[in-house]
């Protein structure tokens, strides 16, 4: 991880840190009760602050999403609402209430947290699946059978009842009724509310940010479809991604979709293609999408492209599988202008689409090794230059146990963890 990341980080988790001490202060310096008290009322402030901030991270806010990256800021809002229970369990344990119904409602909530941190690490991170193998089997069956994507977004949803609950667990405490502590609250709460509901609006009346102008079959798995923007949208950078909705009711449903561009803004920065496995219950439908559906994009995302631009020696672009996607963007937009050498394997090298591809990268100056089968270390050393390890900068795309291996073993090749 890059020093100028790191700070970004440091600066985010100190703001998160003074979120909550406000609250905190007013409730301290006014509340006659004992030490122990006080710390527990003070765990259940944070716990309930960072669960709204949770809230608002939901919205992905772009302005936070380019200065630390999406994959950091999922990150973010996982660590957080962890971090959360742990704080909210302490309370439970230290703080004391005679009242039934203001135990029960934090309690319910408590409870409700913990099955959406134990549900949110088996389903929507990878800090159990990507490094035990029976726990992604185990996903996989669960998620075919069970666990569908509309299930677990409404799932996800139920972080709002138990907001909805600490929120009715606090206004049953009389002796909370401090001057200023339940206006700055309440303000806390509706702030988040509000910032999620201009989020939901903003989507849901916006109007279409391209239409399909190309959607044909690259083989038997893949779709390639190309949406031509509109004059409004704004730019993309080389491998980007967006969240796509189709908005075309008779074949697909509307949910929004996270997938990379293949395409390069030098090419033609007016359109976008996406090249689509057609592998879960929703992609399996986007060869029914026909020419002229429109279609609405939440981004551009990524960070990708300054990164590459900003890089003084040779880039490395290494892909697994559909990894490939947008480091065919970045080979595409760089080539010529930075030394650039693409590495990838995927059952899909052979395709005559990707066999044009990468040969008019290797006409463009690009250093191009692909193969069906994966690379063994033995592969990488010969493929990787010592001048590249001492360096060069490498950008690994493609399923996360797998991009875990080869990042292992790139470093035993000698690349710096950073």
């Amino acid at each position: 991880m890059k020093k100028t990341h790191i700070a970004k980080m440091a600066v985010v988790w100190l703001a998160l840190v003074a979120l909550s001490l406000p609250l905190i202060y007013l409730l301290d310096t006014q509340m006659l009760d004992t030490p122990d008290h006080l710390i527990a009322y003070d765990l259940g402030i944070v716990a309930y602050v960072w669960w709204l901030a949770t809230i608002y991270f939901s919205t992905r806010p772009r302005w936070l999403a380019q200065q630390i990256g999406l994959p950091s800021l999922y990150l973010l809002h996982g660590l957080l609402g962890v971090l959360a229970l742990v704080a909210a369990t302490f309370h439970k344990f230290i703080a004391f209430s005679m009242f039934p119904l203001i135990k029960d409602t934090g309690n319910i909530a408590w409870y409700l947290e913990i099955f959406m941190i134990v549900y949110a690490i088996l389903f929507l991170s990878g800090w159990l699946v990507d490094w035990v193998q029976w726990v992604r089997i185990l996903k996989g069956i669960l998620e075919r059978h069970v666990f569908k994507h509309q299930v677990s977004i409404w799932l996800h949803r139920l972080n709002w009842l138990a907001v909805a609950l600490i929120w009715l667990h606090v206004q049953l405490i009389a002796r909370l009724n401090v001057p200023g502590f339940r206006l700055v609250f309440n303000a806390y709460t509706i702030l988040a509310i509000l910032a999620y509901a201009v989020w939901k609006i903003r989507w849901s009346v916006a109007a279409s940010a391209g239409v399909v102008v190309e959607n044909e079959a690259i083989d038997d798995q893949l779709q390639k479809v190309v949406i031509r923007l509109s004059t409004t949208q704004p730019a993309y950078q080389a491998g980007d991604f967006y969240f796509v909705s189709f908005r075309d009711k008779n074949n697909v449903s509307y949910e929004t979709h996270p997938f990379s561009v293949a395409s390069a803004p030098r090419q033609n920065g007016n359109e976008l293609t996406l090249t689509i496995h057609r592998l879960g219950d929703f992609t399996r439908k986007v060869s029914q999408i026909p020419v002229g559906t429109a279609v609405k994009l939440a981004g551009p995302f990524g960070q990708f492209d300054q990164e590459v631009s900003a890089a003084n020696g040779p880039v490395i672009l290494y892909g697994l599988g559909s990894g490939i996607a947008p480091l065919l963007s970045l080979a595409n937009q760089y080539a010529g202008q930075k030394k650039l050498h693409l590495i990838w394997s995927g059952p899909q090298v052979n395709d005559e689409y990707y066999q044009q591809q990468l040969a008019s990268l290797r006409k463009q100056g690009v250093q191009v090794d692909a193969q069906h089968h994966r690379f063994d270390e033995t592969q990488l050393c010969d493929l990787i230059s010592d001048a590249e390890v001492a360096e060069g900068q490498v950008i690994i795309v493609g399923s996360a146990n797998r991009v875990l291996k080869v990042r292992h073993t790139l470093r035993q090749r000698g690349f710096h963890k950073g």
